[in-house]
């Protein structure tokens, strides 16, 4: 019983600690939230809201309150003029008077409140606009990084996938040449054929394992890759499922042959919203030849005495407002406003480019689909045909009108075809997802 539940435990730790493979829509979600380059675009668009914020603050009223004391140890001195004071007696100016005169007291308590708004500020209302159109400039790069980081994984995913296929291949390879070897041998025991024969086979199988060897381990440095990318940490186990087949689906006939809609482009949409940015920022800069106005009021409630059981207590508020208005910079906002025009006439430059661009990479996209889609028929044939020459040549060996040279060709020519086919689906495969990434999907 104890060892029974033992065996339990050891169980229930095994499948906690197991490692389940990802499919590629698994690897693509864990990137998202996973990816750095992400969690840095959805900091930018944290900081845009917080702009917001900021910018809108300057349109509204601020109140502050201000408290001050301040303790004379020794009150200052003011000097009157020579001719304050006239000797009564003479009517002149008395040489013999103090003229050194201390006023105020020893103690001064103030508080103030200071109410201060903003009346009219043309720079005001367009950086406002300015704010939330970053705001949606940084979404719009989100989505870009987001879009990006889902072809990285899709071009460090893919890989794994050939490796596995080519896996299995060698290993369904390396147990048929196991049989057929066991078969030679028990053919060379009896007499019927060389031990040439059984050496060749073991040389084919000892090939193949290789082989396999070798593509294990480029598994394992493919799939650090993938972790990277994904952000998965590089000291866990990471395994990965799935096979290049069910990614063939092929395009819809509007991706082939459709007009490219250039706004699906996330980095597009970035580009629309720099030109919106650089619009308002020329109008920013025109905004700087008007003037703006103020208003303000505060309230002062003040202490003064020499101590603090026989001063007086006293109360004053003012307001007004205050008016700003630029009259000569030395042509410092006219600079401003051609630099800004400047920007504005690139961003449209840019996007010409961007949309020719995308232009070139659909077109090369969707010749690349068309000429590895007509590859992989091609690569189909030639593997129905190896396949068939392997048995037929394989059927003559059992029957002992084949020789193990022309079963040792047979396996070549099949196990090149092999790759070969995989390879095509392999750039299918790519070949579709560079469409979908071309169109902005």
């Amino acid at each position: 019983m104890r060892i029974r539940n033992l065996f339990l435990i050891l169980l229930a730790a095994t499948g906690l600690t197991a490692q389940t493979p990802m499919t590629l829509e698994q690897a693509i979600s864990y990137a998202q939230s996973n990816n750095q380059e992400i969690q840095l675009a959805r900091l930018n668009v944290d900081d845009a809201d917080g702009q917001i914020t900021e910018r809108r603050a300057f349109g509204i009223p601020q109140l502050s309150a201000d408290i001050g004391y301040t303790r004379y140890l020794e009150l200052p001195v003011s000097v009157l003029p020579a001719d304050f004071f006239i000797d009564p007696n003479t009517g002149q100016p008395d040489p013999n008077a103090e003229r050194a005169i201390r006023f105020g007291v020893k103690n001064n308590l103030s508080g103030t409140l200071a109410l201060n708004t903003m009346l009219f500020d043309p720079s005001y209302f367009v950086g406002l606009r300015a704010a939330r159109a970053y705001r949606d400039y940084t979404a719009q790069e989100l989505l870009s990084s987001q879009r990006k980081v889902k072809y990285q994984v899709i071009d460090a995913f893919l890989p794994v996938l050939l490796v596995d296929e080519n896996l299995q291949n060698l290993d369904k390879n390396i147990a048929n040449l196991q049989n057929l070897r066991n078969e030679t041998k028990a053919l060379y025991d009896e007499g019927f054929v060389e031990l040439l024969d059984v050496d060749r086979l073991d040389l084919s199988i000892a090939t193949l394992q290789t082989d396999r060897d070798n593509l294990a381990n480029q598994r394992q440095i493919i799939l650090n890759g993938l972790k990277m990318v994904m952000g998965y940490p590089m000291d866990k186990p990471l395994d990965v499922t799935g096979n290049l087949e069910d990614l063939l689906t092929p395009p819809d006939a509007n991706d082939l042959t459709g007009k490219v809609d250039y706004l699906r482009w996330p980095d597009y949409r970035v580009a629309m919203q720099g030109k919106n940015l650089a619009e308002l920022n020329v109008k920013l800069n025109q905004a700087g030849y008007l003037p703006s106005m103020r208003a303000f009021a505060n309230f002062q409630r003040s202490y003064q005495g020499d101590s603090f059981n026989d001063g007086i207590w006293a109360n004053a508020s003012w307001a007004g407002v205050s008016l700003s208005a630029p009259i000569f910079d030395g042509l410092l906002t006219k600079g401003r406003i051609q630099r800004a025009k400047v920007t504005e006439q690139n961003t449209n430059v840019q996007i010409n480019m961007l949309e020719q661009q995308i232009d070139m990479s659909v077109q090369n996209a969707r010749d690349q689909y068309a000429s590895a889609l007509d590859k992989l028929r091609s690569q189909e044939k030639n593997l129905a045909l190896a396949e068939r020459i392997y048995d037929t040549t394989r059927v003559k060996y059992k029957e002992g009108v084949g020789s193990s040279l022309e079963i040792n060709q047979a396996e070549q020519a099949l196990f090149t075809a092999q790759r070969q086919h995989v390879q095509a689906q392999y750039d299918v495969v790519r070949a579709i997802q560079s469409l979908e990434n071309a169109l902005g999907q």
